[in-house]
């Protein structure tokens, strides 16, 4: 099965690329990343400034080539010499447009994270994959980690609260939540997902300080999650899950994560379920941008729209 990737402005584009064709060469899959599309407007920033992020964008591109996969000239090449397509470009604010092509063919379609970076856009999309039955789905490699599914919701009873943590980096073009706190919020959606507890975000409270970014998250149903987004302490992900009967606790352990996110990914392409439906990452969306409005406003509670 034929893969094609839109945008060269992430390593995901090279990382993808080398660990589809390890599982193809294994025999575990029969997708294959073909063809790639260079959209333009690199906008990725590394701290060491634009003239380090060019130079990371050409070698995850020579990369690419280099793995066997053909650069081409238009989105309507790629499309034509594909059967499945993966939106790696890493603004989210380009996701909707830069999927429109692949959804409207009815392509099964994944959309690297954030999604969208506005919930209209969110819920466009959302409507257009409904529209032309498109199979499309994204998510943060948060959702694969293996601490989730050890989690035991027998010792653990009803799940009433989630006190999570993450790294906070930032980027100047996806302002505060968009660019890594989508990870924090999807792991602990994940845990709840996992409990059998699910989505109702109701309302959402956010303040960002120069070194991290807090959020409080209230559900419909009266259990709420706390999130710390670091910026100044160690690069790590964990949560401390609270139930009527007991406590759980967990450091997420990155090395199986990028495998597992891929082999979803490549299962999904074949036929089989998408990892996460959209619609419950549009909910996500819609905490994002919620969290980011109660920043601008020092901190209020925000509400957080029903996703149908």
């Amino acid at each position: 099965m034929r893969i094609g990737a839109i945008g060269i402005d992430s390593s995901h584009l090279p990382e993808f690329t080398k660990r589809i064709k390890a599982l193809n060469a294994e025999g575990k899959t029969s997708c294959v990343v073909t063809h790639f599309w260079d959209p333009g407007r690199h906008e990725w920033q590394h701290p060491e400034g634009p003239a380090r992020s060019k130079q990371d964008v050409e070698g995850w591109r020579r990369t690419t080539l280099e793995l066997g996969a053909k650069q081409v000239d238009s989105l309507d090449e790629l499309l034509k010499n594909v059967d499945g397509v993966m939106v790696l470009n890493i603004n989210g604010h380009r996701h909707l447009e830069l999927s429109i092509g692949p959804i409207a063919r009815g392509m099964p379609t994944y959309i690297d994270k954030p999604v969208t970076c506005s919930l209209d856009q969110a819920v466009s999309l959302l409507s257009m994959t409904r529209q032309y039955k498109a199979r499309c789905y994204s998510a943060s490699s948060l959702r694969f980690i293996t601490e989730i599914p050890k989690i035991d919701k027998s010792t653990l009873g009803k799940v009433l609260a989630i006190d999570a943590f993450g790294n906070g980096e930032l980027l100047e073009m996806m302002p505060h939540l968009w660019h890594y706190g989508c990870h924090s919020i999807e792991m602990v959606d994940a845990i709840f997902r996992h409990v059998g507890q699910g989505a109702g975000v109701k309302r959402v409270s956010a303040i960002a300080l120069p070194d991290r970014h807090l959020l409080d998250m209230e559900y419909r149903d009266g259990r709420y999650a706390r999130l710390r987004m670091d910026r100044a302490a160690s690069w790590a992900f964990g949560a401390t899950v609270h139930g009527e009967k007991g406590v759980q606790q967990f450091v997420v352990d990155f090395a199986p994560v990028y495998g597992r996110l891929v082999e979803g990914m490549v299962k999904f392409f074949e036929g089989g379920a998408a990892p996460v439906e959209l619609r419950d990452i549009v909910e996500n969306v819609a905490v994002m941008q919620a969290g980011n409005r109660s920043i601008e406003l020092g901190g209020d509670w925000v509400d957080v729209p029903v996703i149908e």
